[in-house]
This record gives structure tokens, C-alpha cells and sequence, in this order.
């Protein structure tokens, strides 16, 4: 018998699925995976630095406009927020402004303490609260300016800390989210990271 000429295999880029080649499939596979990743903000500008953050230097976030104006420590906010016993609070006080044209609360993640022992980096707020009337988790007006205060628990520390990192969330705008089709601010790369002195206003 003869041998059998080995059938020819065809070269990957002419492979056809579901009428579409290969090739096509994979470059639409490549796109989804890297709009959920920009989404979820996983394609942070990683070749760009953070802008830096400093008490009093206003913040482009996207969504908002923010300054931080000071980050202070106190015994208590009483009757809104008290610490465990012993420990305290320590606040985020910013002027946020809501950038888009619906008003909205600001976003558990807007702020994150970096570095302080007793808080996770990733430990969002206990709540937020308006300081010229006390509003709890307010709902912000668009383009009107408000002082904010983002407040953490702080554990009995032997000292409390005299600086900390504070890093500023940026929000990009989709007109069609790929989640449900909807246009969302998502988180994007971060709006500005820097250390900031802390005021103690619990003698």
C-alpha cells in the first residue's frame, strides 16, 4: 500500500469558528478582557507617577473636584460617630464638589488612609458627614461645594500618628457600561496620593 500523504493542517490564522476566524475572535476576546479590566481600574497609567497631594491643592477626580483642607484626630463626633473605648477618630476634612450633572453621595472609596496601624489601606470610611450641618452620608448638589468629613476608627494607640498618607480615587465616565449597559463612573487610576500633617484635637 502507499503511503498516505500527511493531510495538510490549516494555518491558524484561516481557522474559522462559528464563521469567524480565529484571529477575529481572539482580538475581541483581548478587547472585552481590557475594558473589564479598565472598569475595574486594573489598567492604572502605570508608566505615569501619581500627582501628588498637599492640604489645600485641588484634586481633578473625574467625577469630583476635590481639596483636601486638613486630617485631624478627635475623642469623639458625637452624636454621629464614637469610637471604640479607648481609641478615636481621625477625619479626612475635603471640599468635594460633584463634577457630573446628577447630584450623589461621595463613594466609599473617594479617600483611603495609607499606613496608619489600626486601619487597613483598604478600609473605607465608617460614614461621611457635611460640616456646616452635620448631614449624615449627604447627597451632594452638582457644582456646589461642600466640606465633607470622611471619618475612620482609630484603636487605643500608645501615640497617635502626627502624619499619614492619604490617596485621592479617580473616576472615569463610560457612556455604556459593560456591566449592564448603563452609563457609570467607574474608579480609574488614582487622582493624587501625599502625606499630610495631623492635626490632634482630642486634649
Amino acid at each position: 500500500m502507499e503511503e498516505q500523504e500527511p493531510e495538510e493542517l490549516p494555518e491558524l490564522a484561516n481557522l474559522k469558528v462559528r464563521g469567524r476566524s480565529v484571529k477575529t475572535w481572539v482580538i475581541g476576546a483581548s478587547a472585552v478582557v481590557l475594558a473589564v479590566s479598565a472598569a475595574f481600574g486594573g489598567l492604572n497609567k502605570a508608566a505615569a507617577e501619581t500627582p501628588p497631594l498637599t492640604a489645600g491643592k485641588a484634586v481633578d477626580a473625574g467625577q469630583f473636584a476635590v481639596t483636601v483642607d486638613r486630617v485631624v484626630t478627635v475623642k469623639h463626633l458625637k452624636p454621629l460617630f464614637q469610637p471604640e473605648p479607648g481609641g478615636a477618630l481621625i477625619a479626612i476634612v475635603a471640599k468635594v464638589k460633584v463634577t457630573d450633572d446628577l447630584g450623589t453621595r461621595p463613594p466609599s472609596d473617594l479617600f483611603r488612609l495609607i499606613g496608619v496601624p489600626g486601619i487597613k489601606d483598604t478600609e473605607a470610611p465608617m460614614g461621611t458627614t457635611t460640616i456646616d450641618d452635620e448631614t449624615m452620608n449627604p447627597v451632594l448638589t452638582p457644582d456646589v461645594e461642600q466640606q465633607v468629613a470622611f471619618v475612620w476608627k482609630l484603636p487605643k494607640l500608645s501615640e497617635l500618628p502626627t502624619e499619614v498618607k492619604v490617596s485621592v480615587q479617580g473616576y472615569k465616565h463610560y457612556d455604556e457600561s459593560l456591566l449592564d449597559h448603563h452609563e457609570k463612573w467607574l474608579p480609574d487610576a488614582l487622582a493624587g496620593a501625599g502625606t499630610i500633617k495631623v492635626k490632634d484635637n482630642t486634649k
